[in-house]
């Protein structure tokens, strides 16, 4: 049997549902990274529902895709950039 596995992690206290949900949008759009073997690298998605920015990051790892999920901490909880000293 040929098995395919997942890895995320979630960080920033995000909801576990949201998290899946952000990583099957980025899986949805495919293989574009790494001549079309790896998921984006990272993608930054603005949820409408909780008015934040989350960044959801591929990592390369042999043996399952792995996913991180975390606040873009370059942004405040009103989409303003912070400033980056």
């Amino acid at each position: 049997m040929n098995e395919k596995k997942i890895h995320i992690t979630v960080c920033d206290d995000i909801p576990l549902e949201r998290a899946v949900g952000y990583v099957r949008d980025v899986i949805k759009h495919g293989r574009i990274s790494k001549n079309d073997t790896m998921f984006c690298y990272l993608t930054l998605i603005h949820d409408k529902e909780t008015n934040q920015r989350i960044a959801v990051q591929t990592m390369d790892y042999r043996k399952s895709d792995c996913f991180r999920v975390y606040l873009d901490g370059r942004y405040d909880k009103y989409g303003n950039l912070i400033s980056i000293k």
